[in-house]
C-alpha cells in the first residue's frame, strides 16, 4: 500500500510539470483552455488508474519480466504526455495571435475541435495506461512470453525506425541505390518486428509489440523534433520566392502536423500488428511436423 501511494505522489507530482508546461499562460488562442482542461484530466487519469485496476485484476504478476513491461510502460506513457505538452505548446504559439478573417467563426471552430481532441487524447492515453495495467495483471494470466516478445520487438523495431528517420521525415540521400536500400529497410522494420513477436505470442503478440512500437516511436520522434525543430522538413511555406521562408509560423505548422501521422500510429499499429503476428503465428505453426501415430500391430 506504502509503495503504491509513493509511485502515486510520483505521479502526481510528474504530472503536475506537465501541466504547468502545457499551461500556456498568456496565450490568446482560443483552444488553450480545452487543452489545460485535458492535460489535468489525462493526469487524474494515470494517478487513478492502478487503484480502480487493482481489485479487479489483481496485483502486477510474479514475474521479474512483466513487473519490468508493467514499469517501463508506465513511464513510457508519461513520456508521451510530457511530449505532448510540449507540442500542444510549440505548435499551438502559432496562433497565440493570429487574426482570422472572421474571427468569431475561428475561435469557435478552434473551440470545437480542442474539445474533439480533448475527448480523443484522454481515451488513448487512458486506453494505453489501461492495456498496460491489465495485460501484466496476474488474473489476467497473459502469458508473459507474449507479452515480453511483443513489448521487446516492438520497442526495439521502433527504436530502428526512429534511428532512421529520427525527426519524422525520412533522409535525403543523393545516391540512388543507398536512397533505395535505406527505403526498403525503414518500411520492413516494423512488420519485421510484428512479425517476430508474433511467432512467438500470436496476434496478442503482435498487439503489444504495436503498441510498443506506437508508444516509444511517438516519444523518441516527437521529442526530437521538438529538440530541433528547425532541422524537420518544412510541410507548409509561402511558395512566393520573394517572401522569406522558416518562419516561426511554418516551422511550428510542420513540426505540429509532421507529428499526426505519430499520433495516428497509436490506433494504427496495434490493429497491423495484430494482423501480421497472426500470420507470424500461422506460419510458425504450419511448419512443426504434426506428432506421429502410432499403427494398431
Amino acid at each position: 500500500m506504502t509503495r503504491r501511494a509513493d509511485y502515486t505522489v510520483a505521479g502526481v507530482a510528474a504530472g503536475a510539470v506537465m501541466v504547468g508546461l502545457s499551461w500556456h499562460p498568456g496565450s490568446a488562442n482560443p483552444a488553450v483552455p480545452a487543452g489545460r482542461v485535458t492535460m489535468v484530466v489525462v493526469v487524474l487519469v494515470l494517478a487513478v488508474l492502478p487503484w480502480v485496476a487493482r481489485p479487479v485484476f489483481g496485483p502486477v504478476a510474479d514475474k521479474r519480466a512483466v513487473r519490468v513491461v508493467r514499469a517501463a510502460g508506465y513511464v513510457a506513457v508519461y513520456c508521451f504526455v510530457l511530449v505532448m505538452a510540449g507540442l500542444s505548446r510549440f505548435a499551438g504559439s502559432r496562433f497565440d495571435h493570429f487574426q482570422a478573417f472572421d474571427q468569431r467563426n475561428w475561435e469557435a471552430d478552434m473551440r470545437s475541435g480542442a474539445v474533439v481532441s480533448a475527448v480523443v487524447i484522454v481515451v488513448t492515453i487512458g486506453g494505453y495506461a489501461a492495456a498496460i495495467l491489465i495485460a501484466t495483471a496476474r488474473r489476467t494470466r497473459v502469458m508473459p512470453a507474449q507479452l515480453t516478445a511483443g513489448a521487446g520487438f516492438g520497442a526495439g523495431a521502433a527504436a530502428i525506425t526512429y534511428a532512421l528517420m529520427p525527426l519524422g521525415n525520412r533522409l535525403h540521400l543523393a545516391n540512388g541505390w543507398l536512397a533505395a536500400g535505406y527505403t526498403i529497410v525503414l518500411f520492413a522494420v516494423l512488420p519485421a518486428g510484428f512479425w517476430a513477436a508474433g511467432r512467438l505470442g500470436g496476434n496478442l503478440g503482435g498487439l503489444y509489440a504495436g503498441g510498443a512500437a506506437a508508444l516509444v516511436l511517438s516519444v523518441l520522434t516527437i521529442g526530437t523534433m521538438l529538440a530541433f525543430p528547425g532541422h524537420v522538413d518544412l510541410i507548409w511555406a509561402n511558395p512566393d520566392p520573394n517572401v522569406a521562408h522558416s518562419t516561426p509560423f511554418e516551422v511550428r505548422m510542420s513540426v505540429g502536423d509532421t507529428a499526426i501521422k505519430y499520433q495516428l500510429g497509436l490506433f494504427v499499429l496495434p490493429l497491423v500488428g495484430i494482423v501480421i503476428g497472426a500470420l507470424g503465428w500461422s506460419a510458425t505453426t504450419q511448419r512443426k511436423p504434426a506428432p506421429a501415430v502410432s499403427q494398431p500391430v
